[in-house]
């Protein structure tokens, strides 16, 4: 068994189909929706964390992308454009899980398995260096 995140774009012909029935019963996927968003069925994004052999994973995705579904790994919620960071620290102080850390050459470090995807540093950082992917 394995365990990937994945973010799902969904296109306006495809917000109404039921795609997550076939991931579940087709593909023998287990998935926890971690964020949801949805315009009226004009668009939708989805993040999932989805569980399953890695054989069925890669297939269900198949299915996702021959349905006009994009699909993207995501290995944190949470990215840092190191071209805007200038290794202040502030976002350091706001984590309380130790995720974002300040090495001793003051290089900022974002690790992805500690991250609560609680987006505190996003709001702390002075230079927007620090987004959230969906």
């Amino acid at each position: 068994m394995m365990t990937k995140k994945i973010l799902l774009s969904f296109p306006q012909k495809s917000a109404g189909q039921p795609m997550a029935m076939e991931l579940i019963k087709t593909y023998h996927l287990d998935f926890n929706i971690l964020k949801a968003f949805i315009d009226d069925n004009i668009k939708g994004t989805l993040l999932l964390e989805i569980k399953g052999e890695e054989a069925d994973i890669e297939a269900g995705i198949v299915f996702l992308r021959q349905n006009q579904i994009g699909v993207k790994d995501i290995q944190s919620v949470v990215e840092v454009d190191e071209n805007k960071c200038v290794s202040c620290g502030a976002c350091t102080a706001v984590c309380a899980v130790g995720a974002l850390e300040m090495t001793a050459d003051w290089s900022l470090v974002h690790h992805d398995d500690k991250c609560l995807e609680c987006m505190l540093c996003v709001k702390a950082c002075p230079m927007r260096a620090i987004h959230a992917v969906i």
